[in-house]
Parts: C-alpha cells; structure tokens; sequence
C-alpha cells in the first residue's frame, strides 16, 4: 500500500473513532448536543436537552457502528502489517465502501447536506463554518 493510501485509511480511522468518542462517550455533555442539534433544527416543544435524551441511544449506537468501521481498519492495517495482504485489503476495502455508502446515504436522504455543500466544493470555496460567519 502507498503511503497516500495509508494515509488516507489512517484519516478515515482517525475519523470514525473521533466519531465513536462524541456520540457514543460524549453525547449528554451539553456543548456536544446543543452544537449537533442547532445544525439538525428539529421543531419540537423538547427543549435541547430533552431531545439529546430522546436521540442518547440513536447516538450511541451510530457511535459503536462508526467504532466497529475503525477496528475494520485497524484490523486491515495490522494483518497488512503482519503479511497478510488478502485480509488486510478486504477488511479495509469493507471499511472504505461502508463509509463511503453511509455518506452517500446521508447525502440523499437530506438534500440540503448536498445543496449547502455540492455547489461550494465545485466552485473551490471555503465552506461555510461558525467561524467564517463571525458567531
């Protein structure tokens, strides 16, 4: 394996456990709930904290799935390392299409994730952050 494709699998990695640390272990802490929740903008009577109890075990378990997609390329890494090519790149390829497939998933079942990102990454631009909007 290339470095930029170790390097790409590691990012990935990297990505689903810092995914597994704030929904599954961090969840309730209220700036990791309210920062999730205001990009959500649910209408509802709960208030931020009664939803973030609402959606704990959603979160959870889409903490655990994305720590399961992390231990897969770990997996890959460590049988690469140890030799074992066939099960080293099945693992990680298993990894890369299930998350490349939850995104597309996410993409098409919210249409403005891809009408508010789509047109920036074509024209080159920063996306839109808290930052760069001076909140």
């Amino acid at each position: 394996m290339n470095r930029f494709a170790k390097a790409m699998v590691l990012f990935v990695i990297a990505f689903h456990a810092v995914l597994f640390v704030v929904e599954a272990l961090l969840w309730m802490q209220p700036g990791v709930y309210e920062f999730a929740l205001h990009r959500l903008a649910i209408r509802t009577t709960l208030d931020l904290s009664g939803q973030a109890l609402l959606l704990r075990a959603f979160f959870v378990n889409q903490g655990f799935y994305n720590l399961l997609l992390a231990s897969a390329g770990i997996a890959g890494l460590a049988f690469l390392g140890r030799g074992n090519a066939p099960v080293g790149h099945t693992l990680i390829i298993y990894m890369c299409i299930s998350a490349a497939g939850a995104g597309l998933v996410l993409g098409a079942s919210t249409p403005a994730i891809i009408g508010a990102i789509l047109p920036r990454l074509l024209s080159g631009s920063a996306p839109v952050t808290a930052a760069s909007k001076g909140t």
